[in-house]
């Protein structure tokens, strides 16, 4: 039997879960003592843990319970247990998450800490405990645990890393520093040494990557950007890559010139992201930059297509003034006059039921172009009016929505 559980443990090291799995079902079908039993049953689990099946695993820790009560309660199987938990609450479908899976997740490491304070892995507990916290947004707290991990025993070779990126991700968004995000972020890459986990270290980059722009380091974080899309590129799963897509399309969007690689980044994202089938504001904001992209090149089909998806995609979305905003100006282009004024006609309907007042004054300098086009001249100068009303004294465009002003009055 030990020389089969070698077997496994070198199998699982090699990440090779499913001849793990296959072995493990052999040996559970023989003739078993309770303790080679239960032995085995915390093999299974650990297995289907790594396998993103926890609940399968919490299965196999409840018969462990039962059938040898004893080691159910050692520290190997508290630490299991707890991480079953916290992968549970971590994997669930949004709005299906039990938060009573971090307490449990707790209260077994919290027994471990306070029953084996040596435990050999002491500093893994004390991640996930951290873990735990920013769940609960006890952000101080998480701190003080992955600072304590930094410093305890543990067989996991990259915990360093780990807790830097974590450390890392509280500056940037927790403490709103980059320069500190920034420091963590480069001690997690200079500490990593799981080279079978790619997945998170694509992760890495994708947030050092925006830690970057950020700080205003934009050639280097447009590097990092696509150092990270060939990186992503280069392993199985769509989840990396279809991240990566998406930081790199935010990134080139805030970048002048870069259109047409913002259009095939987040082209690329949304063929192989899973479609939501409802409101999701992530893809509300992709075709929101792809609006923006289409827009600067001229492609004003594509981006009226774009920007009317952002808003199906969020309905409620807070700047839905300025998208419905941008789509007139795309109808405009396309000397849609019409179309012009039954956008901004519904932009008026929905600040007038939300109580807020329209006060950008491109909407009417737009609103006064389509209805001078269309030769509604008085309309056309009530529009420029209110336009020249409250824009500001610096704008670029009012001497041109002055003289269409004084035109349209004497067209009347």
């Amino acid at each position: 039997m030990n020389e089969q559980l070698q077997i496994i443990d070198l199998l699982l090291s090699k990440n090779e879960i499913k001849k793990a799995e296959v072995l493990i079902a052999k040996l559970l079908r023989a003739d078993l003592q309770p303790d080679e039993r239960s032995g085995l049953m915390i093999y299974r689990a650990r297995t289907r843990l790594l396998a993103a099946r926890p609940e399968d695993a919490l299965d196999d820790l409840a018969t462990v319970a039962a059938i040898n009560p004893i080691i159910y309660e050692k520290a190997p199987t508290l630490e299991l247990r707890g991480d079953c938990h916290l992968a549970r609450f971590e994997l669930a479908s949004v709005g299906f998450a039990d938060r009573n899976d971090t307490k449990l997740a707790e209260e077994n490491y919290n027994k471990l800490i306070e029953h084996f304070p040596d435990y050999n892995n002491i500093g893994w507990i004390y991640y996930q405990l951290g873990r735990v916290c920013v769940t609960k947004n006890d952000i101080q707290t998480s701190i003080e645990y992955f600072q304590k991990a930094l410093l305890g025993p543990s067989h996991v070779s990259s915990l360093t890393a780990y807790c830097y990126e974590r450390l890392g991700f509280i500056a940037y968004y927790e403490e709103r520093n980059p320069q500190k995000a920034a420091a963590f972020l480069n001690r997690a890459i200079d500490t990593f040494t799981a080279q079978n986990n790619r997945n998170w270290l694509i992760q890495v980059h994708i947030l050092r990557s925006r830690v970057l722009y950020s700080l205003g380091d934009y050639e280097t974080a447009q590097q990092v950007a696509e150092e990270t899309l060939r990186a992503a590129g280069s392993i199985e799963g769509k989840q990396a890559q279809s991240e990566a897509l998406l930081a790199a399309g935010e990134i080139f969007a805030e970048v002048e010139g870069h259109d047409r690689d913002v259009i095939q980044y987040l082209q690329q994202f949304l063929q192989i992201a899973k479609r939501p089938v409802g409101i999701d504001v992530t893809w509300s904001r992709v075709h929101e930059m792809l609006g923006n992209a289409y827009f600067n090149l001229g492609q004003f089909n594509s981006a009226l297509v774009a920007y009317q998806s952002a808003l199906q995609f969020h309905p409620d979305h807070p700047w839905a003034l300025s998208l419905y905003y941008r789509v007139a100006r795309c109808y405009y282009h396309q000397r849609a006059y019409e179309n012009v004024l039954e956008t901004i006609q519904q932009m008026q309907q929905i600040a007038k039921t939300e109580e807020q007042e329209i006060d950008d004054y491109r909407v009417y300098d737009i609103l006064g172009n389509a209805l001078f086009a269309l030769k509604k001249y008085d309309q056309a100068v009530d529009a420029y009016q209110i336009a020249l009303r409250i824009a500001p004294a610096n704008a670029d465009s009012l001497p041109k929505i002055q003289s269409y002003y004084d035109l349209a009055k004497e067209l009347i």
